[in-house]
This record gives C-alpha cells, sequence and structure tokens, in this order.
C-alpha cells in the first residue's frame, strides 16, 4: 500500500470517529431527555409508578444526574417508598450537596422513618469544617481551586510588572491571599474524595435487620436497625458489612440488607 493511501485510510478513519462519536452522544442525550420528558410528564399527572418506571429506564442505561436522583427520589417519597426516597435524595446531595430542596425533602423523608438516633455531638471546628467541606461536590472544588490559582498568578504578575508600589502592593496581597485559599480548597477538595472513597455509606432497606457483634448468623444481636436508616459502611467480609450508626454503636449486618448511596 502506497504512503499515499494510508494517508487516506487514516483520514477516513479519524473523520469517521469524529463524526460518529459527538452523533451516538446526542442520540444517547436525546433518549435520555425524552425518557426523562416523559417521566416528568406522568408525574406532573400523579402517576408516579410510571415515572418512576421511565426514571429507572434512565438508570438502566447507565446515566446519572443529580435531576434524575432528585425526580426519582420525589417520585418514590409520593409512593411512601421512604428507604428509597432517602436512597436517591442521599444520591443526589453527594451531586449538588448544598441544594436546600433535596436536603428539605430528605429531613421530610428522615422524619417518617422508625429510628431516632441521637447524633455524638462533635467540636464545634469540627462540624464548621465539615459543614463548609461538604458544600461542593469534589469537581466544584477542582474548578474552584483552579479559578483561584489563576487569579493568584495574576497577582503575582501584577506585582512582577506593575509600575506603582500600591499597584504592585495589591497584586502581591491579592496573590498570597488566593493561593492560601487556593490550598484550603485542594484540601477540601482532597478532604471530599477520600471522604467518599474511604468512608461509603448506604441506606437500610429491609423492614428491620438485626445488627450482630460480628459477622455470624450466631453471634450476639447488639441492635435492630429499620429500613430507611442511613450507616456507614466500614468494613466488609463475604455477604456482610460492618457499620456504624450515628451515635456511634457498631455492628455486622447482611449486605443484601443495606443498599450502598
Amino acid at each position: 500500500m502506497s504512503q499515499c493511501y494510508k494517508i487516506r485510510y487514516f483520514l477516513l478513519a479519524v473523520l469517521t470517529i469524529l463524526t460518529c462519536f459527538p452523533a451516538s452522544q446526542v442520540s444517547g442525550a436525546a433518549v435520555t431527555d425524552s425518557l426523562m420528558a416523559k417521566g416528568n410528564e406522568y408525574y406532573m399527572q400523579r402517576q408516579y409508578e410510571m415515572a418512576e418506571k421511565y426514571y429507572g429506564r434512565i438508570l438502566e442505561l447507565g446515566y446519572e444526574s443529580y435531576d434524575l436522583y432528585y425526580n426519582l427520589g420525589n417520585t418514590l417519597y409520593k409512593q411512601d417508598k421512604v428507604a428509597a426516597a432517602i436512597l436517591y435524595y442521599e444520591k443526589a446531595l453527594q451531586i449538588k450537596p448544598g441544594d436546600d430542596d433535596t436536603k428539605h425533602n430528605l429531613a421530610l423523608a428522615n422524619a417518617k422513618i422508625v429510628d431516632k438516633i441521637d447524633v455524638i455531638p462533635e467540636f464545634f471546628m469540627i462540624r464548621w469544617v465539615k459543614a463548609l467541606r461538604g458544600v461542593f461536590s469534589p469537581d466544584q472544588w477542582a474548578v474552584i481551586c483552579i479559578i483561584l490559582f489563576m487569579g493568584s498568578l495574576s497577582g503575582f504578575t501584577l506585582f512582577y510588572f506593575g509600575q506603582h508600589t500600591g499597584l504592585r502592593r495589591t497584586g502581591l496581597n491579592t496573590g498570597i491571599s488566593l493561593i492560601f485559599l487556593t490550598t484550603l480548597s485542594f484540601l477540601f477538595m482532597f478532604g471530599r474524595i477520600k471522604n467518599i472513597k474511604e468512608h461509603s455509606s448506604g441506606i437500610i432497606m429491609t423492614p428491620s435487620v438485626n445488627a450482630r457483634s460480628s459477622p455470624d448468623e450466631q453471634s450476639t444481636n447488639v441492635f435492630v436497625l429499620h429500613e430507611g436508616t442511613k450507616v456507614m459502611i466500614r468494613d466488609s467480609v463475604q455477604n456482610w458489612k460492618e457499620i456504624k450508626i450515628a451515635n456511634g454503636n457498631t455492628g455486622w449486618i447482611p449486605e443484601e440488607a443495606l443498599e450502598e448511596i
């Protein structure tokens, strides 16, 4: 094959990829938009089972978004499927942590569950840091980090090339301040990622489950949980999960009793 033909085939392959890939993306987006619109239509007509069915099809296609989880949570809540509603509200908050509507609906759903667990109070500084860190998702913190870093570079550029002392001082102070905020944003982003990876959580999906002292059906019952309760997952052994609840108690439950967020 001549060099000329090789180049032609290469260009043809590149052109095919460039034209087919966006087309598949557009096609997939069109399908999910259509399913979402249909689900929303049924929701507005208060046909919640049909709305759940269409939202569920989007999940089966492997798509996820804040709107999908939030709408699905509302649909399940309207059907009094409280545990499932809590699960999808929690998933929505992982994408948009500071959303007031989702937090409000989640609080309504949590008010309906059986378990009322006293939360161990944390030192106020730790609570403030966690609250601030949770305002944004890791991706959002990454964007903020980049913007602040670019701003700090602009400040240092102004300091370096500024013609007047006042202007240079302003550039230096701005650069130092933004570098500090960049570092803080990076630490929050890293903390969010670490928290998600190392402290996975789940929602109890069965009517009730006994938490045991060890991953064994014959071990001692230490407490009972009911559907809708959120737990932190600490460890896994075969078909068992070691969980921790808000009051600090720990135990082992069968993994089929919960669904990870």
